[in-house]
């Protein structure tokens, strides 16, 4: 693939490099078109998206000089490997690896070594998918393969007649996928490889025009990520919740293992192979389970969790005009956040350099042993700003107005990340509301619950806003520190005052500040008293403030954090809100086996406590 010589038969790697840039963007420009006839495997609006991503990383992997056609193909299979996502653009990446491994070092590389070459990768992108479905992008890549004539001299002449197959295979493929028919449409990634046929045989067929023809302005203004409101509908509720996948590398990654391995967690299954890299896509119930099994097969470079059922019920059911959003920080159970179309960015949780999200790719339980490992050397880090953007991209397709609310911006960059990331939405007139709400844990929960009741109600978009910002005073937490290590280790308790600490075995009680900052509310010396200054101090809230709601949340403690909540409950005459697990981010710096009580108050103003 590129500039022919006179004999028509070897491939110029300048050439070939701007072919492949020029088929990635000729994908990049139809991304929304792609994204609104998606509707298989299911209806979810971003194979154009994923596509767009995969093409951004050949783009950008190809923008230098290469020795030879064999560094042109091992470049390129290795940047889509990297940046595919989604099922199309993984099936399109284990393709281009198994076009690159056919490519030897030292070879003219003549056009029956193209066709030869293409025709063989049909196999590999096959193998990745579980289950092959026909009337996909796989269809469409072997018509092209198979149509490409190895006995033509000229490639320009193959090229434009496997074109011509490629393209009628996409038009076939609502006869053999009725989902397709149903909503007269093609293939979303078949259509997909199509165009990148499209602009790469252009390219080929411009013998002896090799100037660079990319526009990096125009590529980054392509690929800013909007998934567009898609018309399609999911036919039903989806078996599996979370579109997962995961980047991994390591030595001799071999396919058929990874399958294996993961075969019984889901549905969907695609393994992309390279030659130290392995991206899989399934659609599974226990992402945290994939990436524990997958942590056996090598070390993980990237993951992703999307939650499809929310995505579902949104499509579907979407039951307020205002979106809510928060990141899990906010303990609350799941299936209020689901029940209440909740949208919650995940913090990320860093250990032994590979970075999880929480309460989605990584348990509570996990977290603890892996910690115990790692000697407390685990740290967090807010969402990225383009998880956050493409957030709000989705968001404002479907909702009038979007509110925000975070974990304390003195504890975390979350706010400020969050802030940024909505810059571009609001200057296009979208109406998003970020709050602060100065707590953490359950106590941001409760604050999220009562924004969720009001939007329920039918409360205003600002008057909502407001009241938030009011609760925000009426809102408590206390944590009971039963382990003093990760206090020490994340700075909470600095030096000597922290080793001091520990040798006396003290037990603090620690809050929030009205900035949510950290504040010790006293210690005691013993589990016991301990609980006993916890609920003295819940006393003295219920005889200042009436107490509307609570909610107890621990860290790897159950069975302490339900003998407290019949204590509380035996005070205040009513039973938690709801018990649970706390966020892992809070307990890295609050300790395994804390307890806490975030309380919810009359809408006055509070008397020190």
């Amino acid at each position: 693939m590129g500039e022919l010589m006179e004999s028509n038969r070897v491939i110029d790697k300048e050439q070939l490099r701007l072919a492949f840039q020029q088929g990635a963007i000729s994908v990049i420009n139809k991304k929304k078109s792609l994204n609104d006839m998606n509707v298989f495997p299911v209806a979810d609006g971003d194979t154009g998206s994923n596509l767009a991503s995969l093409m951004q990383g050949i783009i950008e992997e190809t923008g230098q000089q290469f020795q030879s056609i064999k560094e042109v193909f091992d470049a390129v299979a290795e940047a889509a490997l990297v940046s595919a996502r989604g099922n199309s653009g993984i099936i399109f990446a284990q393709y281009l690896n198994g076009f690159a491994k056919q490519i030897e070092k030292e070879a003219l590389f003549s056009s029956l070594n193209f066709v030869e070459s293409a025709k063989a990768a049909v196999k590999d992108a096959y193998a990745a998918i579980e289950n092959p479905m026909e009337g996909t992008m796989i269809t469409v890549i072997r018509a092209w393969a198979e149509s490409l004539d190895a006995k033509e001299a000229d490639l320009k002449i193959t090229l434009s007649r496997g074109l011509d197959n490629a393209r009628y295979a996409l038009k076939e493929t609502p006869k053999q996928l009725k989902i397709l028919q149903k909503n007269n449409v093609v293939d979303a990634g078949a259509k997909g490889f199509v165009l990148f046929l499209e602009g790469f045989t252009e390219m080929i067929c411009r013998q002896g025009e090799t100037e660079s023809i990319i526009d990096s302005a125009l590529i980054q203004e392509q690929l800013s990520v909007d998934v567009s409101q898609s018309h399609h509908q999911f036919d039903s509720v989806p078996l599996n919740r979370y579109c997962t996948e995961v980047l991994i590398e390591g030595e001799d990654l071999v396919q058929e293992e990874i399958k294996a391995l993961l075969q019984d967690l889901g549905d969907s299954m695609v393994v992309a192979t390279g030659s130290k890299k392995a991206r899989i896509h399934i659609h599974s119930n226990q992402p945290a389970e994939v990436m524990r099994r997958l942590r056996k097969m090598g070390r993980i470079l990237q993951q992703k969790a999307d939650d499809m059922l929310l995505q579902f019920e949104v499509n579907t059911n979407q039951k307020y005009p205002i979106a809510l959003v928060t990141d899990s920080i906010a303990d609350l159970p799941a299936e209020f956040v689901l029940k209440e179309q909740i949208h919650v960015l995940p913090m990320n949780l860093i250990i032994n350099d590979v970075n999880y999200l929480d309460k989605l790719t990584i348990q509570p339980t996990e977290f603890y042993e892996m910690n115990r490992v790692e000697n407390g050397t685990a740290s967090s880090s807010q969402p990225s700003l383009k998880a956050i953007e493409n957030l709000f991209s989705y968001l404002e397709t479907r909702y009038q107005e979007i509110i925000v609310v975070t974990v304390a911006s003195a504890l975390s960059g979350t706010y400020s990340s969050i802030k940024e990331g909505a810059k571009k939405f609001q200057k296009k007139g979208t109406k998003i509301a970020i709050i602060d709400s100065k707590q953490n844990s359950a106590a941001e929960g409760l604050l999220v619950m009562e924004a969720a009741e009001w939007i329920a109600k039918g409360e205003s978009f600002d008057t909502i806003v407001a009241r938030v910002v009011d609760a925000r005073a009426t809102t408590k937490i206390l944590v009971s520190v039963n382990q003093l290590d990760a206090m020490i280790q994340s700075g909470r308790l600095p030096g000597i005052v922290g080793k001091i600490a520990q040798k006396v075995h003290l037990k603090p009680i620690v809050s929030l500040n009205e900035e949510g900052g950290g504040s010790v509310e006293g210690v005691t010396f013993s589990t016991k008293s301990n609980e006993k200054r916890l609920l003295k101090e819940v006393k003295k809230m219920q005889r200042h403030h009436s107490i509307k709601r609570y909610a107890i949340i621990h860290a790897n403690d159950e069975k302490r954090a339900k003998r407290f909540a019949n204590q509380v409950k035996a005070e205040l005459g009513f039973e938690p809100h709801y018990l649970m697990e706390i966020s892992t981010v809070v307990a890295m710096s609050a300790g395994e086996e804390c307890i806490a009580i975030a309380l919810s108050m009359e809408d006055r103003e509070m008397e020190e406590i």
